[in-house]
């Protein structure tokens, strides 16, 4: 509630949203059996066209702690940085341990698992890490990673993206060739 009255949301739409969002429960049915009712304290009801926009809200002064650039598009941020030397690598780290105590304020955790270092060129590697609870989690390094169905590469090749798209395109072609038994235009 705190971030959507620094969004400037007041009044009606603020009481509405708070309305929407307190007092949630859920439970789990499975072979028809359920759990009990449980209260919901955190978390964005999905599916619903509010939660982006709740996500949004939340989330919209991650930039603000930060030094480097960066990038949010729904549940994935994406940091980086020009490393010309030393420097640079400690200001990234710098940058990594605001990100965590941003994480820990508004206790939104990353998942230490799902972040990853991408050197493009080989200058400068650094060991870079996130805190959680007092445990070090070094991020694994990546020479290739998915973003928004793109595949981008540590020397910014586009022959395997070329490579994947030829493939799905030969798949689509060969089930067009076996499910119609005529091919010739008419």
């Amino acid at each position: 509630m705190t971030k959507l009255h620094q969004a400037g949301i007041q009044g009606i739409v603020f009481n509405w949203i708070k309305a929407f969002l307190t007092g949630r429960e859920v439970r789990v049915v499975v072979n028809k059996q359920s759990s009990v009712w449980s209260s919901v304290i955190s978390g964005v009801p999905q599916g619903l066209a509010l939660g982006p926009l709740l996500v949004i809200v939340y989330v919209n002064d991650l930039p603000d702690w930060i030094k480097n650039d960066m990038r949010i598009f729904a549940d994935d941020t994406k940091v980086w940085s020009r490393i010309t030397g030393p420097k640079y690598c400690i200001k990234l780290q710098a940058d990594l341990n605001q990100l965590q105590l941003w994480s820990d304020r508004w206790l939104l955790s990353f998942n230490p698992d799902k972040c990853k270092v991408m050197h493009i060129g080989h200058n400068y590697r650094f060991l870079y890490a996130l805190q959680q609870n007092n445990i070090t989690h070094h991020l694994s390094e990546t020479v290739e990673e998915r973003d928004l169905g793109v595949l981008v590469t540590d020397n910014l090749s586009i022959s395997t993206q070329c490579a994947e798209a030829a493939k799905k395109a030969i798949k689509v072609l060969s089930m067009v060739h076996r499910h119609f038994k005529e091919r010739r235009p008419h």
